[in-house]
């Protein structure tokens, strides 16, 4: 029997958002009196690991993490092994996580290729933000993972915030919270454990978490009418994962005698303010708080590892996402606990939260840890999927402007098209491929001739011009503009548009911000993300195959600053 009480009750471990039953209660319990300090400090730790061999997933199961987190795009073959050799070889059921926010870079390589939350949300029907999260639930379930950092809850107030941007569903309140809580019941009726982000909310600030410590600007009145709202829904749904961003939330002010008070400028992954004061007091979260990777420099530049590592669990997160230095970072949090800048109550919280999030999800309980290889066929990749894909990407594509009348292009009349097109394109970690829709539309009769970087625009021969840019809004991701140096080249043709010369169509298979840059470019269309099925979307809608159906999520500008 433990010599002290625990410090949360049978009532809160029961409650929302885990809703667990006596046998769940009982092995909790269990769990946490059999684990010592050491044990401890490895739940609350969950690394990033890109080496799935065997020998590295023994090491890391033998070490007694509460998580490991792995990516989509590794290959089916491996995800599934791992995940079951981490299962049978540690002593605790691990959290298995995936960052599977659907785009380009973010969807399951052996899966569906899936728009992002933005062209989600430019179908304007929540049914297919539920169907976004039951895909990403069933195709990460197969492949052994059962958490998913998704979906994002952000606002792209601004247009300038790459990292926001297409991540996110919209700038306007009601229609992020419906998609949301759309997102979280897909995943949830499909047994993944859903995660929202970032607390207290990031797309004010034009500046990335990866490279700053970011700053959410509201007043507190703007913040409960937007954020507020978002978050109290999310929970509201029986959210189990609350990620703390990097964000900080300076208006926030707790009354002198609400106990620990945080700086205003801290971020939230280190701000007990926000986490126990706003998060856990005022909107009533019981469930669990993560941070975001602590290797990003909106953490790291706020003070000495040493001192940041163990402020950040007695400021109120459960997890430290992905340490910088596995063995650096539980050796500062044993110096926390000796020093007492960690105390052993908020270790201890954190380590029975992680224990009822397991519970919740049926971890202790004698089953396979992954579907049985026959499910396959229903779980990844499925001809639903597929089809549920090709309708939001036929739903999303926006037609934001044609005041020349230059659409519906046609072999007939436009047979010769000017491209200029930004190629070698890459996400912050690899290549990406070269866009289809030049070859989709050269099968169809049109005759392509690219703009060649560094010469002069020569219209000659030609009957259109066409622009086309694919950059979603990525974490890392430095620039998001027009690149005219890509298209055109160097200055000074940089100052070269096609519009001037020929009736011209952009398409963004990204960012919808663009119009910011070019507010006389005569026609537009915005696509959001460049996924197979919504390049072929973009084709059929262009050439009058199908109709524009898209509704912008967010307020575009053309020309003047918000």
């Amino acid at each position: 029997m433990p010599t002290t009480c625990p410090p949360l009750s049978d009532t809160q471990l029961s409650a929302a958002p885990f809703h667990l039953d006596r046998l769940a209660l009982d092995w909790v319990k269990t769990q946490f009196e059999a684990l010592g300090t050491e044990a401890k400090i490895a739940q609350v730790i969950l690394p990033m690991c890109r080496d799935l061999s065997d020998e590295n997933i023994d090491a890391m199961a033998a070490l007694g993490f509460g998580g490991l987190h792995r990516f989509p795009s590794y290959s089916e073959e491996d995800l599934r092994r791992s995940s079951e050799r981490l299962m049978e070889r540690s002593a605790l059921p691990p959290l298995l996580t995936a960052d599977i926010e659907m785009s380009e870079k973010a969807s399951v390589k052996a899966g569906t290729a899936f728009p992002n939350q933005m062209a989600v949300a430019a179908t304007a029907d929540p049914a297919n933000a539920r169907r976004m999260g039951a895909i990403a639930a069933r195709e990460a379930g197969y492949l052994g993972f059962g958490v998913s950092w998704t979906p994002v809850a952000d606002l792209a107030l601004n247009f300038r915030a790459n990292a926001v941007n297409t991540r996110s569903f919209s700038d306007k309140v009601d229609q992020t919270l419906s998609m949301v809580g759309a997102y979280i019941d897909g995943m949830q009726d499909n047994d993944l454990v859903a995660c929202v982000k970032h607390f207290p909310g990031e797309g004010l600030d034009e500046r990335d978490q990866h490279y700053v410590t970011t700053h959410n600007t509201m007043t507190m009145a703007d913040w409960h009418a937007s954020f507020g709202r978002i978050y109290a829904a999310a929970i509201a749904r029986g959210i189990r994962i609350v990620m703390a961003g990097h964000v900080t939330l300076p208006a926030y002010r707790p009354a002198e005698d609400d106990g620990a008070l945080s700086g205003a400028l801290l971020p939230a992954s280190l701000n007990a303010n926000l986490l126990q004061g706003l998060l856990r007091g005022e909107l009533g979260y019981n469930g669990v708080i993560v941070s975001d990777a602590t290797g990003m420099a909106g953490f790291t530049s706020c003070g000495a590892r040493k001192d940041i590592v163990p402020l950040c669990i007695e400021s109120g997160c459960d997890i430290l996402l992905f340490p910088r230095d596995i063995e650096e970072d539980m050796m500062f949090l044993r110096e926390g606990l000796a020093s007492g800048a960690l105390s052993r109550r908020r270790l201890d919280e954190a380590v029975l939260r992680i224990l009822a999030l397991k519970a919740s999800m049926g971890l202790h309980l004698d089953r396979p840890a992954l579907p049985p290889r026959e499910r396959r066929t229903a779980l990844l990749g499925t001809d639903e999927h597929r089809r549920w894909a090709k309708e939001v990407a036929e739903g999303c594509v926006t037609l934001v402007r044609d005041s020349q009348n230059l659409l519906p292009l046609s072999p007939q009349r436009h047979r010769r098209i000017l491209l200029a097109e930004a190629r070698d394109r890459r996400s912050p970690s690899a290549p990406l491929p070269d866009l289809e829709i030049p070859a989709m539309l050269e099968k169809l009769g049109f005759q392509i001739t690219r703009l060649v970087p560094g010469e002069p625009i020569d219209a000659t021969d030609q009957d259109i011009g066409l622009y086309l840019m694919a950059e979603e809004g990525l974490s890392g991701k430095e620039q998001l503009g027009p690149q005219w140096e890509r298209l055109h080249g160097a200055f000074p043709l940089t100052m070269q548009r096609m519009w001037q010369h020929l009736p011209t169509l952009y398409i963004s298979l990204g960012s919808p911000f663009l119009t910011f840059h070019m507010p006389d470019c005569p026609t537009f269309v915005n696509a959001y993300s460049a996924v197979h099925p919504v390049q072929q979307a973009v084709v059929d809608a262009v050439t009058g195959v199908i109709p524009f159906c898209g509704q912008s999520p967010v307020d575009l500008p053309f020309g003047l600053p918000h």
